[in-house]
């Protein structure tokens, strides 16, 4: 019984270590006929990039300020004389347009008029007396050489002295005369030019004192802005500024437009700004279609001198950080840029170290690398000139 089980133990055996061989050669074997996996092939794509082909050119500069509308003459008149107002124009009243001339309050002239009859008075007595001693001077000139006396005459016996006094107080007389029409004409206030009334502070019934201000007066006959230039746009005006109009809008009245005439570029620079002002002055800013209203905020362009080897770029074209990206080889190229002025939503930039003719990207992206390989896509806005296979310009 023992020799049977020790026997089949040992066949078990024996058939364990035939069939381990047997199978770990078949799974060699099944392993080496499977087919390799394919491997596929990755495909390295570059990003396609807008560009627009730009030669240089010749371009007039544009320059635009802005500025506040004012007019060239604002005074605060007064009274030069003392008096009760008796009488206020109906057009003297905040905002109303007055005429050179019109008159605008009356003072009680009472007491003007008596004092000028009294300076015409004594005016009259001065006259006479002034006749009188002419007279009494000739007869003793004649009294003198009748009676034979050959020394000369003393002045006081001529009555010189009596003559010269009589000459001062006629003009006094006069000049008093003068200064009692001058204070009755004053009693009656009139527009010194052309103007609006603001800020009026004189009512009927109310006393005037001699140099109380009775309202500001803003004049109509010319308007002025005053505009601030840095050191690149004075640069750039054209010689002859008399000859130079400047076209003005105002961003609040769609479709405005004026023409105004350069009056004078000032001749210091502001120590706190470094600005020039440029004074642009505008006839009968209110007779204008529509009024150019003094206080308004508005936009001035002027057509500057004609500057060489310029490009003109789409705004889009510079970065925040002040770049332009162009394209060569078709690979990213990168230029510190700074634009001469701006006009028509384009930027003008010298050539300065760029070449003639340049493949400018449109817009560029914050994650472009100085020479990063692309695929450029011609617009439409590019110069006639062509670009071969490879990005460079032809």
């Amino acid at each position: 019984m023992q020799h049977n089980k020790r026997r089949r133990s040992l066949i078990v055996t024996a058939i364990a270590l035939v069939a381990i061989p047997l199978a770990i050669g078949y799974t060699s074997y099944a392993i080496s006929i499977q087919p390799e996996p394919e491997q596929s092939k990755t495909k390295i794509t570059v990003p396609r990039v807008s560009i627009q082909l730009l030669n240089t050119g010749t371009h007039h500069s544009s320059i635009t300020s802005f500025a506040e509308v004012r007019a060239s003459n604002e005074i605060s008149f007064s009274s030069l004389v003392a008096g009760r107002v008796i009488w206020r124009a109906p057009g003297f009243i905040n905002g109303q347009q007055v005429t050179k001339n019109e008159s605008l309050l009356r003072l009680d002239d009472t007491g003007y008029r008596e004092a000028l009859a009294i300076a015409q008075q004594n005016l009259a007595e001065a006259e006479l007396i002034l006749q009188q001693e002419k007279q009494q001077k000739s007869q003793a000139i004649i009294d003198w050489q009748r009676s034979g006396l050959t020394e000369k005459p003393g002045a006081l016996v001529l009555r010189k002295p009596q003559l010269k006094l009589a000459k001062a107080r006629f003009n006094a007389a006069k000049s008093s005369v003068s200064n009692a029409r001058r204070n009755l004409a004053e009693t009656t206030v009139k527009a010194p030019f052309d103007g609006i009334i603001l800020n009026r502070s004189a009512s009927l019934g109310s006393f005037i004192e001699v140099g109380t201000v009775l309202a500001i007066l803003r004049g109509s006959a010319e308007a002025e802005i005053v505009l601030t230039l840095s050191a690149s746009q004075w640069q750039q005006l054209p010689q002859d500024l008399s000859s130079t109009t400047v076209q003005l809008n105002d961003p609040d009245q769609p479709g405005s437009r004026w023409q105004g005439e350069i009056s004078h570029l000032s001749e210091t620079i502001d120590p706190a700004t470094r600005q020039r002002s440029l004074t642009v002055r505008v006839k009968e800013p209110l007779a204008q279609q529509p009024p150019l209203l003094s206080g308004s905020f508005v936009s001035a362009h002027i057509k500057g001198r004609a500057v060489d080897k310029l490009f003109a770029i789409p705004s889009t074209a510079l970065t925040a950080d002040g770049y332009i990206w162009d394209v060569v080889d078709n690979r990213l190229q990168r230029h510190k840029s700074r634009p001469l002025f701006s006009a028509n939503g384009k930027l003008y930039i010298p050539q300065s170290e760029l070449p003639q003719q340049m493949a400018l990207v449109v817009k560029p992206l914050a994650s472009y690398l100085p020479g990063m390989a692309i695929e450029p896509l011609i617009t439409e806005q590019s110069s006639p000139y062509l670009i071969n296979s490879n990005g460079a310009s032809e």
